[in-house]
């Protein structure tokens, strides 16, 4: 990230109310400056104990190959391009995305309520149980990259790096309640991950990208997890540049769904809402906040691959065996298709014609 110093603004979304003996008290900074190894640090957070004995053995074992593969792998898809690394490493990409939605505290906190349970060590069983459940959908889902080199605000981080955003859950809905966050299996759900100061991923729903005015909390078609499924990473949609304005509206997402801290280059940017027009949650970024190009999808019904014995294996474009024959599946893909053109159709007269040559590159 883009500071000299080394330190960045670290911002306490609920700062330590602080008692006095005489009865008063006064709240501890809520802005400070610290090194990149001092934010989000939290002792123990993996911490298993065995009686008077503690390990930490799923940080050095579980987590230590994750971070070792992944972290070398941001920066790799940050200037993504299509080459063997892209194919050698999409899975340990995943693999670090989802660990870095289910490590945090939130994300423990998320497992705790998932297993009806307060013990810390239970939620640490879990976290190594459900690691890589959310890659299935994230694969089966449309990529993109954005870019803000032109923007004056830059991308935020947060203690949940990951985020998920539906325009129709708001934060204080029952389902987005902490820990809860907006479920990738549901239609609408955008997932948000920033992969530097200048770049962010943004994983969408196919069924969304082809039907954009469909209720966006009907679920996704056929979700499901830890399912062996096809990615095409010729797909992944990169080079878009976004205003300020869109970037302000992906901060303040990332600000909210936060559990307690957030952090940046610059102080102001830690305070996008101070900047924006509006900060009604279902009117954010505009009509196509977060959304990929769709013209830059193919409308691809089947996937198939053949292996060295000579077998073959196939799906269709929401990992079910193909069967163009069911009847469900023909209406649903022509009512699709209809509503695909139809947003095809509408970017091009809210942005204009797509440029043939970026279009070449995707079809």
């Amino acid at each position: 990230m883009e500071n000299p110093k080394g330190k960045y603004f670290y911002l306490d979304l609920n700062p330590t109310k602080v008692l006095h003996d005489n009865g008063g008290f006064h709240y501890r900074n809520a802005l400070r400056r610290l090194g990149p190894k001092e934010c989000f640090k939290d002792d123990h957070l993996y911490t298993l104990y065995f009686g008077i004995y503690a390990t930490d053995v799923i940080e050095k074992k579980f987590f230590g190959p994750i971070d070792q593969h992944g972290s070398d792998l941001v920066d790799f898809f940050a200037e993504y391009e299509l080459n063997e690394k892209a194919h050698d490493g999409i899975h340990n990409f995943l693999r670090f995305i989802d660990a870095q939605k289910i490590r945090t505290p939130k994300g423990l906190d998320y497992l705790k309520k998932l297993g009806m349970t307060d013990d810390h060590q239970q939620s640490l069983n879990l976290m190594t149980m459900l690691w890589q459940a959310n890659c299935t959908i994230w694969m089966e889902g449309v990529w993109e990259i954005v870019s803000c080199d032109n923007s004056p605000t830059k991308f935020i981080i947060s203690d949940h790096p990951v985020t998920t955003y539906n325009k129709k859950l708001f934060p204080g809905s029952k389902f987005c309640k902490y820990p809860m966050d907006a479920s990738i299996s549901l239609l609408g759900t955008h997932t948000i991950f920033p992969l530097n100061l200048n770049r962010c991923l943004i994983i969408t729903n196919l069924g969304y990208v082809r039907c954009p005015n469909a209720n966006p909390l009907r679920e996704r078609e056929n979700p499901r997890y830890f399912a062996e499924t096809i990615f095409d990473l010729r797909t992944i949609q990169t080079g878009r540049q976004i205003s300020e304005e869109y970037v302000l509206a992906i901060n303040y997402v990332i600000k909210k769904r936060a559990k307690r801290y957030v952090t940046a280059s610059r102080k102001e940017w830690l305070y996008p809402e101070k900047k924006m027009k509006s900060t009604i949650w279902n009117k954010l970024g505009g009509k196509y906040f977060l959304m990929p190009d769709p013209r830059k999808v193919k409308f691809t019904t089947q996937f198939l691959a053949g292996y060295k014995d000579g077998s073959a294996w196939g799906q269709d474009e929401y990992g079910r065996w193909s069967d163009d024959k069911d009847p469900k599946v023909k209406k649903l893909r022509d009512k699709e298709f209809k509503e695909f053109e139809g947003h095809k159709k509408s970017w091009d007269s809210k942005f204009g014609p797509l440029d043939k040559e970026e279009w070449l590159k995707y079809i």
